[in-house]
Parts: C-alpha cells; sequence; structure tokens
C-alpha cells in the first residue's frame, strides 16, 4: 500500500467509526493503525509495517491469523449450515459434535452443555435454570438473587422499587 492509500482509509475511518477505549479528542490527529492482513503471530498495517500481535486481536484470535486448516473449517461450515439455533428443541450436528467434546474434556463430571453468544446471556440463563430447579423441587417462590450496589452492576431480577437507578453524569438530576 502507499501513503495516499493509508491517508484514504485514516480519512475514512475519523469520519465514519467510533472507536472504543480512544481519546476521542485525539483521534482526528493521531489517526487510525488500519491493519490489513495476519498470518500467524503477527499483523501488518496498511503501510507494509509487520507487527506482533500480543492480544490475539483482542483474544478473538487465539489460534492465530490466516490459519489454513481453521479457513478451511469455517468454509466447510459456511457452506453446510453457517449457523442454526437450538431453541425449541432444534439442534444440528455441529452443536451435537461440540456438546460432546466438551462433556469428555471438562474437568469435573457434568451431563450438558449449554451455548450462549455472551457473558451476559450465559449469566441470564444461569439466574433462569435456577428459577427452574426451583420450581421443579416444588419451590416456585424461591426466585431473588443475588443482587449488587452499585447501578453499574445491579441485577435486573426483583429489584426492589426502593433501588431507583440514577445516572452519575453531570448533566443529571436524581432524587
Amino acid at each position: 500500500m502507499n501513503a495516499s492509500t493509508h491517508a484514504k482509509n485514516a480519512a475514512h475511518d475519523i469520519a465514519a467509526h467510533l472507536h472504543p477505549f480512544t481519546n476521542l479528542a485525539t483521534h482526528p490527529q493521531v489517526g487510525p493503525l488500519v491493519i490489513q492482513r495476519g498470518d500467524g503471530i503477527f499483523v501488518e498495517d496498511d503501510q507494509g509495517r509487520r507487527y506482533l500481535e500480543a492480544m490475539s486481536g483482542l483474544w478473538c484470535a487465539s489460534l492465530g491469523f490466516s490459519n489454513a486448516r481453521l479457513a478451511k473449517a469455517g468454509s466447510d461450515a459456511l457452506h453446510a449450515l453457517p449457523y442454526y439455533h437450538t431453541f425449541n428443541h432444534r439442534s444440528n450436528p455441529a452443536a451435537i459434535e461440540l456438546a460432546e467434546k466438551l462433556l469428555s474434556i471438562a474437568p469435573v463430571p457434568m451431563s450438558k452443555v449449554f451455548f450462549a453468544n455472551s457473558g451476559s446471556e450465559a449469566n441470564d440463563t444461569a439466574v433462569k435454570l435456577v428459577w427452574y430447579y426451583h420450581n421443579a423441587i416444588g419451590k416456585p417462590d424461591k426466585k431473588r438473587s443475588l443482587r449488587a450496589r452499585t447501578p453499574t452492576t445491579a441485577s435486573p431480577w426483583r429489584r426492589p422499587a426502593s433501588a431507583a437507578w440514577c445516572p452519575t453524569t453531570a448533566t443529571s438530576t436524581c432524587r
């Protein structure tokens, strides 16, 4: 890539992309580091400079970049069945195979695996499974959960009416 391509990439990025953990006031002057390819544990920017990527692409590429085996497995999956949910008695071969594999390598005996898309979804499901368990053993009123005392970590489950949430910003007024 040449300097004009980098300048174009940077200008488009500054105009269109809001970056997390970035000083937004200085970003227009500093500009982005535009990474365009990866190979193993290295990445390369749009000016041809190579970097050791020690954070695995923010923990999402722990097996490295441009892994041919993973690319083939991903391509095969995308061509067969890219995604399918497991709600309402549905399943698919990939989910079944992965569940069995995880059970076989789990450090403690387990009977089932539950797949979630995020930590918040996993936590929400864990609470609901506890509710389900208590319903099943005849204790349907046992629904209380542990709650944090701060608004940013407060549980949405059975929050008392007296625990009103107030944003802590310079422009907010709470009573």
